[in-house]
């Protein structure tokens, strides 16, 4: 397991903390560097990532707080404190997205070519954010509780703590979802370094993280409300791929009509 907080030269920060910032200085970065490439301004992508930043923490906190309203709404003014926790992935992807759109309309950017070069986003942040909770001490993923390590594949299980501090065998949820996030990582490499899909592959990748969280979701430990036998969270991972699916669709389409005419 991380450790729950890491040296940053003379300051130490929470890993968790860490985590998020360095997934998405990886991705302000890479739209950095492939700016010049789509033609566009560095200053004006770069106001783009910060506004999908501040979506994505605004919706990222709004859906927890939603989720979890049984206890908000007796407690109101712990809403706004992220330093506490509490994040969650489909609200910062709308949020993340609504904000880079409103800001390419605004410094008039085309939001394709800068989802197209944001290829590897969902990989890098989805990377960042399993190992942030694999390093929060059981605040956030920990996996359903087994009867012994003995009986399964080294490194599917470890003693882990759940929210509660409450130490005992559990699946490695956490590391399924980090080893998942190298794969599509090095999946969306191969698509930018051969040109493949152009236009549709930030989709794709989305989509696919979408159904690597769905699968991990299996062996989760964390609450969650149970809906004809899957948990909310996977309903809502269920939600964002069929989204992306429409908009492949969508892309694929306007592509062979632009070919075709």
């Amino acid at each position: 397991m991380p450790p729950l907080f890491t040296a940053v030269g003379p300051f130490t920060v929470r890993t968790f903390t860490l985590a998020l910032a360095l997934g998405f200085a990886a991705c302000a970065g890479l739209a950095f560097v492939y700016a010049p490439r789509k033609g566009l301004r560095r200053s004006a992508v770069i106001d783009a990532c910060i506004a999908a930043l501040a979506g994505a923490v605004i919706g990222a906190r709004l859906e927890f707080v939603l989720l979890n309203w049984d206890y908000f709404v007796d407690n109101l003014n712990e809403a706004l404190r992220l330093q506490s926790g509490g994040l969650s992935w489909h609200g910062a992807v709308i949020g993340g997205l609504i904000g880079l759109f409103i800001v390419a309309k605004l410094r008039k950017l085309p939001a394709a070519d800068l989802l197209d070069m944001l290829t590897p986003a969902p990989a890098l942040l989805m990377l960042s954010g399993w190992y942030a909770c694999w390093s929060a001490n059981g605040a956030c993923g920990y996996g359903i509780e087994v009867d012994t390590l003995a009986r399964y594949p080294m490194y599917t299980v470890s003693e882990a703590p759940d929210i509660y501090g409450i130490i005992a065998p559990r699946y490695n949820t956490q590391m399924f979802g980090v080893a998942l996030a190298i794969v599509l990582l090095a999946l969306a490499a191969v698509l930018l370094w051969r040109g493949w899909l152009p236009y549709r592959r930030f989709w794709l990748l989305l989509a696919l993280a979408s159904v690597a969280t769905f699968f991990v979701g299996f062996w989760r430990g964390d609450p969650s409300p149970l809906i004809s036998g899957l948990r909310l969270d996977q309903w809502l991972d269920t939600a964002i791929l069929v989204f992306t699916l429409v908009i492949m669709a969508v892309r694929s389409r306007q592509r062979n009509m632009v070919s075709y005419y």
